[in-house]
């Protein structure tokens, strides 16, 4: 009979430490909410150890446009003219928030499913994390690749007269792509909310196409049912 005590003591801990296991570390500086209106930088990301296997995002410079790295590739997209965005690559830039982690090794997820909002992604990632024994109270990265049959992103643009590429009356522009191939890259947590998720959101995802040469901030999504793969951070 003791021994039979002490079997849900022996199963909480084996659920307690699956749960522990959940890594990498999601790092972020600054804060979307304490920006303010002067856009304070935070970060030069050629501080960041290690980049090789780097993963993050964040606003370029002063709102001057979008940033994320790709298994530690650093792309900055701007659109500072109507209608047209430039996408570079660059370890000598500098954000007032970025959200970070260091994953070497993915476990990669099959999934079949439609997306119609970006909260439908949300919902999709959490379900999964969580049948797997993610913690849904620790932050991680996620990527989602696949074709997308529509779906709309967008770049900051700057808000103050003095930094490059300021318009007035313009904040950021918004580009929509159909029957296009890439990769969502987003930051899933359930207290960062301001930080690095907006305050109605649980997921910071920027979209990267393919062929890298866009990248933006992922707005709306429409998808029929379709095959994709996800891939969460391999835990040890």
């Amino acid at each position: 009979m003791k021994n039979l005590n002490l079997l849900p003591i022996l199963f909480y801990i084996f659920v307690g430490c699956q749960l522990n296991a959940q890594m990498p570390k999601v790092h972020s500086i600054g804060s979307m909410k304490d920006m303010g209106s002067t856009y304070d930088l935070h970060v030069l990301l050629d501080t960041i150890s290690p980049k090789s296997h780097l993963y993050g995002m964040g606003p370029y410079d002063r709102m001057k446009g979008e940033i994320t790295v790709v298994d530690g590739k650093p792309y900055f997209a701007t659109a500072f003219e109507e209608g047209k965005y430039q996408v570079s690559t660059e370890w000598d830039i500098q954000s007032p928030f970025f959200v970070y982690a260091d994953v070497k090794e993915w476990k990669v997820f099959k999934i079949t499913s439609s997306f119609n909002c970006v909260k439908g992604i949300q919902d999709v990632v959490a379900s999964i994390a969580q049948a797997n024994g993610y913690d849904l109270q620790k932050p991680f990265p996620f990527i989602i690749k696949g074709a997308f049959d529509e779906l709309t992103a967008h770049i900051v643009t700057p808000r103050n007269p003095e930094v490059e590429g300021y318009r007035e009356g313009v904040k950021s522009q918004k580009f929509t792509f159909g029957d296009t191939q890439g990769e969502l890259v987003g930051f899933y947590s359930e207290n960062h909310q301001g930080v690095f998720t907006h305050a109605n959101s649980f997921v910071h995802i920027h979209f990267l196409k393919k062929d890298k040469t866009f990248m933006g901030h992922l707005d709306e999504i429409s998808t029929k049912s379709s095959s994709y793969k996800l891939y969460l951070p391999k835990r040890k």
